[in-house]
Order: structure tokens, then C-alpha cells, then sequence
């Protein structure tokens, strides 16, 4: 079905070209929700300019790369794998620098990175904010000469006008996050402390923590001195509890992370000659050490079945969380080997009580014993006395 293309009447009145403009800023001034202003801004680009493929890319400024954050007939593993550099391909070309590049026939063009082979026209329009750059607006076509230099100054007319809009809403996300985390350290501190069984702390904390970052994989290792290894406590693999092996401290990113008491962030794991699989599609992962009192006790360990899947923003969270945590594993794990204790102990006092009362001729006599926690310190028998 043919899409209606009104830039190929190139907007006969100015006024057109006006009433468009209000209706970009409409769609785009209506959510602060960043997944919903991307998806108005597709269908908006599509009412102008037909395409075959489509993406927004957000540029990342710490690692100096462009990822395709809201995409269109793009396959599902380019989109959450493929990142691009400043300078690379016709989008990385158009962000580094900082104007459109329309390509007529892209088999022409060294430049163009493959993304279906049937793609033939290429347009890239970067967008920029108090020249700082945001990110880039990129449709493809299979038709050779798709676009020209109308649908170029279209299309940078567009990217103006969301560019705020864009920015805006990612502001929000990181305001929104910052407070959720706020709220969580909140309930967190109350809920975590008054949790003594430790696998219910730790499946308190794996639920708590996807509430803020939607890992693939969450594992908690506790320390053995003795052993000088971390000892597998708790694993959540898609929502299943796994077992993983224990690590010697100092290999892997786990024992990277107690050995050198601070985060260890790995972005891309096959590229780190430490990671030691404990996942199938595992591509990153972040390691936190637990701390009580200047001494390792354990790590709290997330992974991605995504590339550079953990940001900064998610780093801060877990180091905010990071020292309840390891307070709250402490407090579990004493309280375990003090239940131990009393454990035995209430065993040992069942030896040394007697269990039944002696048969005694014109007097019936039972006894029991119900202590208030696991053993009391009360103790009883039964004595013979002469007339």
C-alpha cells in the first residue's frame, strides 16, 4: 500500500509547512515517556517520508557511541547489540560531523553499514541541543534515490523540534530512576533488616533490585575465609533459581571485584580475558563487592544478555544499595550460625532432661517443656528420697 507523501507536493503553501510543524510539536510536547515520544516521532517521520527501515540512536557521551534506542524494521539483534562509533557508516558519519548526509545509492557509498541488503537510499539527520549531540534520526529505503534535498530539510526541520522534546524525557527518566532508588533505600532499610532468614533476605533483594534494573541474571556470592573463595548463596536466572559454581577470590569478575574491594563493569565480557560463564548469551556484567565494616563479606553480581547494558546510573544505584545490603546479608548470616548453635544446644539439653516421668505407686505425673525461643535455661529431674 502507498504511503501519502506530502513532501512530494513539496508542501504547496508555506501555511502547510506551518500546521506540520505545530502537529511535530504536538505529538512530541503530549508524554515525557521516552519508549512513546520515540514511537510518535517514527509515525510522524513516516506521514513525510517513506522507509523501509528506521531509527532513533542516542548518542552516550562517556563512551563516545551512538545505540539505535527506538527502531523499525530493524532485526531485534542489531538493536540491542550493535553500537556505533563517531565516523562510522553514514550515522556515525552524520554525528561526528553534526549535519545531514543523503545517499542516493548506498552500494556506492564504502561508508554504509549493511543493515538489509535490499536497502538502497540512505538519509541520516543528526540532532543537537546547545551544540551538543543527542543522537541521530535514520531512515533507509529500497528504492534508489529515494530522498532528496527537500526530504533532507524536512527531516532536519524535524529533528529540531524533538530534539527538546527528546531531551527532556530523558532528564525525566534519570530524575524518575534517582527517586524510585531514593524510595527503595527508604523501604529497603526497614525491609532488609528485619529479615533474619538469609534466602529470604536474598530473594527479597533480587526482586527489589529488578524492580530498578531488569538484569537477565542476579547472583549473590558470601565469603569463605577459610577457603579464600566465594561460596554460591543465591543465583536467579530469567526468574528461576540456579546453582553456579563457587569462585577462588581474585578470578573471575566476581572475585575481581572482592579482590580489589571496589565495581568491576564489563561491557562486553567475551573481550575480558576474567569472565568465567556461569550463563548461556551472557555479553555483560557488573560485579559489586558487599562491605561490613572495612571486610569483604560478599558480591552481588548482575548480568545482560545485552552489550553495555549497565550505565552509570545503574552503578550508582547498586553502590547506594550496595552497604544495606551487605549490613543486612551480615546480620542474616550471624543469625543463621547463632540458630546453629541453639539448635544444638536444644538438642543437648533434650539429652540431659528426661523425657518421661518415672512411674511413682498413688500419684500420676507428666511433665514438658516449651521455651520461649529455641532453648531456656531451665532445667528439671526426678529424685528418690527415703522415709
Amino acid at each position: 500500500m502507498a504511503v501519502p507523501r506530502k513532501t512530494a507536493n513539496r508542501f504547496r503553501e508555506r501555511a502547510e509547512v506551518l500546521d506540520f510543524l505545530l502537529e511535530v510539536a504536538a505529538a512530541t510536547s503530549q508524554t515525557l515517556d521516552l519508549d512513546e515520544l520515540l514511537a510518535n516521532v517514527a509515525q510522524i517521520v513516516r506521514k513525510v517520508l517513506p522507509y523501509e527501515l528506521f531509527a532513533i540512536l542516542l548518542y552516550n557521551d562517556r563512551n563516545q557511541e551512538l545505540r539505535i534506542r527506538y527502531a523499525v524494521g530493524h532485526r531485534l539483534e542489531v538493536v540491542k547489540n550493535v553500537s556505533i562509533a563517531l565516523g562510522e557508516g553514514i550515522t556515525g558519519a552524520a554525528a561526528a560531523r553534526r549535519e545531514p548526509i543523503l545517499v542516493a545509492d548506498v552500494r556506492k557509498d564504502p561508508r554504509y553499514l549493511n543493515a538489509l541488503d535490499a536497502v538502497r537510499a540512505e538519509l541520516a539527520v543528526p540532532m543537537t541541543a546547545r551544540n551538543k549531540l543527542v543522537g541521530v534520526i535514520d531512515v533507509q529505503s529500497t528504492r534508489i534515490g529515494a530522498y532528496n534535498e527537500y526530504d533532507r530539510a524536512i527531516l532536519t526541520l524535524i529533528a529540531n523540534r524533538v530534539v527538546a522534546a527528546i531531551e527532556n524525557a530523558r532528564l525525566y527518566r534519570r530524575v524518575d530512576r534517582q527517586n524510585k532508588t531514593l524510595r527503595l533505600l527508604a523501604r529497603t532499610s526497614q525491609e532488609f533488616s528485619a529479615i533474619l532468614d538469609l534466602d529470604d533476605l536474598l530473594s527479597t533483594v533480587s526482586s527489589s533490585i529488578r524492580s530498578l534494573i531488569n538484569y537477565d541474571a542476579f547472583s549473590i556470592l558470601l565469603v569463605d575465609q577459610e577457603q579464600n573463595a566465594l561460596r554460591h548463596r543465591f543465583s536467579m536466572r530469567f526468574d528461576e533459581r540456579v546453582k553456579i559454581d563457587n569462585i577462588p577470590i581474585g578470578s573471575g569478575i566476581t572475585g575481581a571485584a572482592a579482590l580489589a574491594r571496589e565495581a568491576v563493569r564489563v561491557h562486553d565480557v567475551s573481550s575480558d580475558p576474567r569472565y568465567i560463564a556461569s550463563h548461556p548469551d551472557i555479553c555483560s556484567e557488573v560485579a559489586i563487592p558487599l562491605i561490613v565494616q572495612d571486610r569483604v563479606v560478599g558480591v552481588m553480581d548482575l548480568e545482560s544478555s545485552a552489550l553495555r547494558f549497565f550505565t552509570d546510573d545503574h552503578l550508582r544505584m547498586l553502590l547506594l544499595l550496595a552497604p544495606q545490603i551487605a549490613s543486612s546479608v551480615e546480620n542474616a548470616r550471624l543469625y543463621e550460625e547463632i540458630a546453629k548453635d541453639l539448635h544444638a544446644a536444644r538438642d543437648l539439653q533434650a539429652v540431659l532432661l528426661p523425657a518421661e516421668a518415672p512411674e511413682i505407686i498413688g500419684l500420676e505425673a507428666a511433665l514438658g517443656l516449651r521455651p520461649a525461643r529455641e532453648i531456656s535455661g531451665d532445667l528439671y529431674d526426678f529424685f528418690e528420697y527415703g522415709d
